[in-house]
């Protein structure tokens, strides 16, 4: 028997098949017209080989009309195969008695219930056999495997050329992979993306389809900034107006940022329906500190756990236009764990000139900086093709991340950010920021994770199952009440040891140091496994004092959080003294069920504690001080008990 093939249902998804001979090119008026059963009803073809496995063929229009009364000519891009796609129960006395010769066979067509595949020796047998099929009373349905003409989803306004950052035709590995995507069957929809800012021109032209009014915050007034940003994430496409948006099958609303609690509202507005909030703002690009108010960094929290069902609103953050004079952790917004750090990298794929650096950056989307502007809605429902700036980074990731959630509804705030770093393509591949980290993930100050990927994203998405709940190992306070030695490079380190083993996702250092110029200072941590988080250098910045500051990094994903960290500050200028008071390290990630004795590893040696976990005798874990005992809950129920047994049995042999 032959192969069995795909029906043409599923044949609109892969690469044309390659035609013998030359019969594509043919005249279709010198071909015979041939009634053929296919998947929507009998239909007459123009076949260029009858006698190949496959053939080009032309649909005879001879029958219809148009308004003006022309008969349409043959329409051509369809392509007959040697296949007969069949419907029964259990036809194959039918099928048997049919194809009993050459080189025909049937097989169930095992990807879809009740359906076979006939293989015959040619496009014209496969034609005779649909026919003697179709009119047997033990067949339910029989037709020719016939593959229409296709078209991918290249949008056709008419400023979809200049828009590279979605297809760059001059150098097509630099720009967001959008077309593939697309072509996925991905456009947004279903998806609601809040415009966080002063307010958009709801009733542009190439935004006012998307607009959900719903979901919009009352008050403000429109801005060209975040009408530009609107454009980038989801104008809208096949409008004969302007270009498209990323998302172009989402929704876009708005909410009004200004003082704390109008910016925590705005954080809070309607998560019911929003799905993501896209944040093109944040502190001035100084270089200074700045600090999170507790109503904002409390809305953040409540969005990303109460929003979306519960799955979390996205918060997604333009990580700043300071260059290599600013770093992204001075941005409480940008680099808080609850939101997703985007820089930018231009069109000709690496760093844009002003794309900050920074250990808590998550990944980079494509933008100005380096040749080229974007392309995108402008203010008086006019467009600009010079809109730039990790502000339109921003909303193009905000785009990405609408295809993902329409692809995968069920992600939660924290997946997306794992899909994110795990389909990011590296970008700049020899700049020499690039490190490996101890889980095996590139990562680098100027790049984060990579270059955003619409289409591994999607896919990624798609088949994704979502990562445990989330866990959180924060040592104590550690006093350490020390001068730091002024300009002196080497610095003063102090090292905690983690006992608990969880898979890290974020790490926050909440630092107390007293100083009247932060800027003095390079603070960086390293992770047991050796990796290095930078988290501020010297410059020019008078901000006195770090009092709670929260240093986020995002360096150490998916490494193992037991053993030794380590904490150096250098104070590089002799004038100002600076005291380190304390510090503590807050490390998010899951847990690692089975895995005990937290060596990363779930073996033999976590039987003896699994089995002390069991009987829950306090003297016991004494002996095993680095132990975490909640990962004997293999089962994930809460409890330690019997019904763990099992589970933690399974662990062991995988």
């Amino acid at each position: 028997m032959s192969r069995p093939i795909l029906p043409s249902l599923l044949l609109a998804c892969v690469v044309p098949l390659t035609l013998a001979g030359d019969g594509a090119a043919q005249d279709p008026s010198t071909l015979p017209a041939v009634p053929v059963v296919t998947p929507w009803g009998l239909q007459v073809f123009h076949i260029a080989e009858p006698d190949a496995a496959v053939s080009a063929a032309w649909r005879d229009n001879a029958s219809l009309t148009t308004r003006d009364g022309r008969t349409p000519p043959p329409t051509a891009g369809y392509e007959l195969a040697n296949r007969v796609i069949v419907r029964g129960d259990d036809p194959t006395a039918a099928l048997e008695a049919t194809v009993s010769t050459g080189d025909a066979g049937v097989k169930r067509f095992t990807p879809v219930q009740g359906f076979w595949v006939v293989n015959t020796p040619n496009v014209q047998s496969a034609i005779d056999t649909a026919a003697f099929l179709a009119a047997d009373a033990r067949v339910a349905e029989a037709y020719v495997d016939v593959r229409q003409p296709t078209v991918l989803r290249t949008p056709t306004d008419p400023n979809y050329p200049d828009q590279w950052h979605l297809n760059n035709t001059l150098l097509p590995i630099a720009d967001v992979n959008a077309e593939p995507a697309w072509d996925a069957g991905y456009t947004g929809a279903g998806i609601v993306i809040g415009i966080v800012e002063g307010g958009w021109q709801v009733d542009h032209p190439d935004l006012a389809a998307n607009f959900h009014p719903e979901a919009t915050q009352p008050g403000g007034s429109a801005t060209y900034h975040a009408t530009a940003c609107a454009g980038v994430a989801a104008a809208v496409a096949y409008n004969d107006r302007g270009g498209v948006g990323m998302a172009y099958g989402a929704q876009l609303a708005a909410q009004i940022y200004g003082a704390p609690s109008q910016t925590a509202s705005a954080f809070a507005y309607r998560n019911d329906l929003n799905h993501i909030k896209s944040n093109s703002w944040g502190p001035t690009d100084n270089g200074w500190i700045t600090y999170l108010a507790s109503v904002e960094r409390t809305a953040l929290e409540q969005a990303v756990t109460d929003g979306r069902g519960g799955r979390g609103e996205i918060f997604v953050w333009a990580a700043g236009n300071g260059g290599t004079n600013d770093r992204v952790e001075y941005d409480p917004y940008a680099s808080s764990r609850f939101t997703c750090a985007i820089g930018a990298i231009g069109d000709s794929d690496v760093r844009a000139y002003y794309n900050e650096t920074g250990s808590s950056m998550l990944a980079v989307a494509h933008s100005s900086g380096n040749d080229r502007g974007i392309f995108t809605t402008y203010g008086n429902s006019t467009y600009t093709s010079v809109f730039g700036g990790t502000s339109a980074a921003c909303p193009l990731a905000s785009g990405v991340i609408a295809l993902m959630l329409e692809a995968n509804p069920e992600l939660t705030w924290r997946d997306v950010q794992h899909v994110l770093i795990d389909s990011a393509r590296i970008c700049d591949p020899t700049h020499p920021s690039w490190v490996t980290n101890a889980a095996g993930h590139d990562v680098s100050y100027d790049y984060g994770f990579g270059a955003v990927d619409a289409h591994a994203a999607v896919l990624l998405a798609t088949g994704w199952a979502n990562v445990r709940p989330e866990t959180v190992v924060a040592t104590d306070v550690i006093s350490v009440e020390q001068i730091i030695p002024g300009n002196d490079p080497t610095g003063l380190t102090h090292s905690v040891f983690v006992p608990h083993g969880i898979r890290i996702e974020s790490v926050e250092l909440i630092l107390n140091v007293g100083t009247m110029y932060v800027g003095d200072l390079e603070i960086s941590l390293v992770a047991p496994s050796g990796t290095e988080s930078i988290l501020a250098t010297h410059r020019d910045d008078p901000t006195d004092h770090y009092v709670d500051y929260i240093f986020t990094s995002l360096r150490h994903w998916d490494e193992y959080s037991a053993g030794e960290w380590t904490v150096t500050i250098a104070d590089l200028e002799p004038v100002n003294v600076a005291t380190w008071h304390d510090f503590q390290l807050r490390i998010y990630g899951t847990r690692r069920p089975g895995d005990i004795n937290c060596d990363g590893l779930v073996d033999i040696d976590d039987i003896d504690p699994f089995v002390l976990a069991l009987g829950g005798d306090d003297a016991y874990y004494a002996a095993y001080p680095d132990c975490n005992w909640l990962n004997a809950d293999c089962d994930e129920d809460g409890d330690v008990d019997f019904d763990d047994i099992n589970p933690f049995a399974d662990l062991l042999t995988r």
